[in-house]
């Protein structure tokens, strides 16, 4: 969905009976039927309880065998149409990312089910992705953690900085290093 073409070559592809228009109204009422907060509650769920944590920690532990983990996070560009030029608050410029294409840069966490657990869809997609995470709503709820002792971490990429709570990849590790057996597992 994110790509922007992706009506043009469902909506005239001969294996299927929709057309562009019913499959830009279909996209429209889906995802206003998400943006429910009755739905948004039910399938987005933050952990908020120690328990829940823990659960979600032995989930990543059992998969995986990577300790303390509690979510990976990243960013995706959603592509939107460009608003107006001349908007006060929001100019149109703002919502250009890096690729050139305007969009909404939506920051996602997931559990090792590949289950959301926390979503951000406010920033224009020239945001980066460390600003949206530096003033995200789910940050307090980690420092607050490691503050208590916990040992629990996000997985991030490059995008963000590493953080004790947040780990992202070694870059120029020394050969065969601990660092770099763990880079060579990220990448």
């Amino acid at each position: 969905m994110a790509s922007g073409s992706y009506q043009t070559n469902i909506g005239y592809n001969i294996n299927s009976a929709v057309s562009q228009p019913s499959v830009s109204r279909c996209i429209k009422n889906v995802t206003k039927a998400l943006n429910q907060p009755e739905v948004l509650n039910r399938w987005v769920k933050c952990p908020s309880t120690l328990e829940e944590v823990k659960r979600i920690r032995d989930g990543f532990w059992e998969k995986y065998q990577f300790p303390g983990i509690i979510g990976c996070i990243d960013c995706t560009h959603v592509a939107i149409v460009a608003p107006p030029t001349h908007h006060p608050l929001f100019p149109e410029y703002i919502y250009v990312n890096r690729k050139g294409y305007h969009s909404i840069n939506v920051q996602l966490i997931c559990d090792s089910d590949m289950k959301i657990i926390h979503v951000n869809a406010k920033y224009p997609g020239s945001t980066h992705d460390s600003y949206i995470w530096n003033n995200c709503n789910f940050l307090p709820i980690l420092r607050q953690l490691h503050n208590r002792r916990h040992t629990f971490y996000l997985l991030g990429d490059s995008g963000y900085a590493l953080r004790p709570w947040l780990l992202t990849p070694v870059m120029n590790a020394e050969p065969n290093s601990s660092e770099d057996h763990y880079k060579g597992g990220s990448t």
